[in-house]
């Protein structure tokens, strides 16, 4: 199960960083409709990324606080 964990959280950070380049790369191009189809794919990532954390942490990692983004446990 901890190996699993392992690739979840690998995967999310995947996710995390194709959604950030996607978002960059829209607001790049000068070409409208290809900027609208990398929002859409960054918009897709984050879709991706949001399942993943729900699977990892059973719940989105903005209510689990900062430290859930460094690995660490909840804060109380």
């Amino acid at each position: 199960m901890e190996k699993e964990n392992e690739y979840l959280k690998e995967l999310m950070d995947l996710e995390d960083l194709a959604e950030k380049k996607a978002k960059i790369y829209s607001r790049l191009l000068m070409e409208p409709s290809l900027a609208g189809e990398m929002e859409k794919l960054s918009a897709r990532h984050k879709e991706r990324k949001e399942c993943i954390e729900r699977l990892l942490y059973g719940k989105d990692i903005k209510q689990r606080g900062m430290s859930a983004l460094k690995g660490g446990e909840k804060e109380e």
